[in-house]
């Protein structure tokens, strides 16, 4: 293939208006050319071709999905300092020399058979605090939009919103029986509360903890969904008792006196998960009742089956969210697009053929808007690209 074949093959492709012919002589150029070659051909048309932002014309899941194809051998050779190029002003059609092997394949493939819409001016911002709490009568107060300050009142029980958190005043006991209020995060949002104990809660986004305004009796009980932390605060005289519900159904218990420990029952991971990070606490489930004492740095997971085994585990990466941060420790591709589908609101797809089974490492800010993220994974070489449709899809 003559360099002018190659320019033209390059300006058809991102068209969208090549012949398979001239795909098979591309892909006999590519298969043969060393790699700098192609380093040669990038530098000599990179400046000839418009960037991708200044061509509304041009198809923009192509371009999108060949700077995401690239393979990783290819970026690892374009990080040497010899050759130092910015991935972000190639033209598309210069980006297209340096696809290697089936990645290519599969680019052909699928943009001659399945059309979409990438996201060109569509961005998502990350989650934030918020919440909405229900009240003992039915009524909620959206927090996200309420002021600091004493938002509801209850049978004389104050309920203040502060800085992103609510807590609950004194209340006479004999003002009668307590009412029973639920904090809940939708998707994307998270937030705090001290419960009138003086417990300290924390919910991840999707999640929801229902406790009464004043705790009566000899125990402290409440019942969580999704995602919590807790530090639960220390009174031997009145044991605290998590109920753990995940998709209406019972998961478990865990009986504390004062720890810090953390939650995970969302339903769509494959067990429910009890971390616990100073302390002990005691986790059951099932009929007949499992039991578990756990030890600091033990995570107990809760299985269909109500079997309970017993893990170390690093609980910075299992808390890394209440400190700001996705910590992919240990995670694979379906957790890691869980935890994005979460806090972001989006949908996410995975492509035939990618490996799902891969163990990721690191950390990545909660505060990054997607498109941060996105340029993130796929530098790791998780390739992925973003629709107008706020679909996530991750390609081979």
């Amino acid at each position: 293939m003559t360099q002018e074949q190659l320019n033209a093959f390059l300006k058809d492709y991102t068209a969208g208006n090549y012949s398979e012919q001239d795909y098979l002589a591309f892909r006999h150029w590519l298969d043969n050319a060393a790699m700098e070659e192609k380093l040669a051909v990038l530098d000599k048309y990179s400046d000839q071709f418009p960037e991708p932002n200044a061509q509304p014309s041009a198809d923009t899941r192509r371009i999108a999905m060949i700077e995401a194809a690239l393979d990783e051998s290819t970026i690892e050779a374009l990080r040497k300092p010899a050759r130092v190029l910015n991935i972000r002003k190639w033209s598309a059609a210069a980006a297209a020399v340096l696809l290697l092997g089936t990645g290519a394949w599969w680019l052909h493939k699928e943009s001659k058979s399945k059309p979409a819409t990438v996201a060109q001016h569509v961005n998502v911002a990350p989650g934030k605090a918020g919440a909405i709490l229900t009240l003992g009568d039915g009524s909620q107060v959206v927090l996200d939009s309420a002021g600091n300050g004493v938002i509801a009142v209850q049978n004389g029980a104050s309920v203040v919103l502060d800085s992103g958190k609510i807590g609950y005043g004194k209340q006479d006991h004999n003002n009668g029986e307590p009412q029973y209020n639920t904090l809940s995060t939708p998707i994307g949002r998270q937030f705090k509360v001290v419960l009138p104990d003086g417990t300290l809660v924390w919910l991840n986004a999707a999640s929801s903890i229902q406790y009464p305004t004043f705790f009566a009796g000899n125990s402290r009980e409440v019942t969580v969904t999704g995602e919590v932390y807790m530090q639960v605060a220390q009174d031997h005289n009145h044991p605290f008792r998590v109920t753990i519900m995940s998709d209406g159904h019972n998961e478990g218990t865990v009986d504390v006196l004062g720890t810090d420990f953390n939650i995970n029952a969302y339903p769509d991971e494959h067990a429910t998960k009890v971390t616990l990070i100073s302390g002990a606490v005691m986790v059951s489930a099932g009929s007949p009742i499992q039991k578990e004492m756990l030890k600091p740095d033990q995570q107990a997971a809760i299985h269909e089956n109500n079997k309970i085994t017993v893990q170390h585990v690093n609980t910075e990466s299992v808390t890394a969210w209440k400190s700001g941060y996705f910590d992919f420790d240990e995670n694979d591709l379906t957790m890691l697009m869980r935890q994005l589908n979460r806090w972001y609101g989006i949908e996410t797809e995975i492509g035939k053929n990618v490996p799902v089974d891969i163990q990721f490492g690191g950390k990545i800010s909660r505060n990054l808007m997607l498109s941060e993220v996105i340029k993130v994974l796929n530098q790791a070489g998780v390739h992925c690209y973003l629709t107008n449709e706020r679909k996530l899809i991750v390609i081979p």
